[in-house]
């Protein structure tokens, strides 16, 4: 009983701790796309996905719309 629950309690300390690595320190990186063009919403969602798997937007910018695309970078 007693290795049983020493064990539980160590699993979940482990497991804890494998979640926190994995979240902490994880940045945002972003770029535009579309800088040519006029941005359209769903091109822009389609194009960030398949470059990077990330989420494409549109954003007014000085003279048109631009594509911003927010990814997770790569450590």
């Amino acid at each position: 009983m007693a290795k049983s629950t020493i064990f539980a309690i160590f699993m979940i300390v482990f497991v804890l701790g494998m979640v926190t690595k994995e979240t902490k320190g994880q940045e945002m990186c972003r770029d535009l796309l579309m800088r040519a063009k006029n941005c359209d919403d769903s091109t822009c969602a389609t194009l960030c996905k398949q470059k990077w798997k990330g989420n494409g937007s549109c954003f007014p910018n000085v003279y048109r719309k631009s594509c911003l695309c927010t990814f997770p970078c790569k450590t």
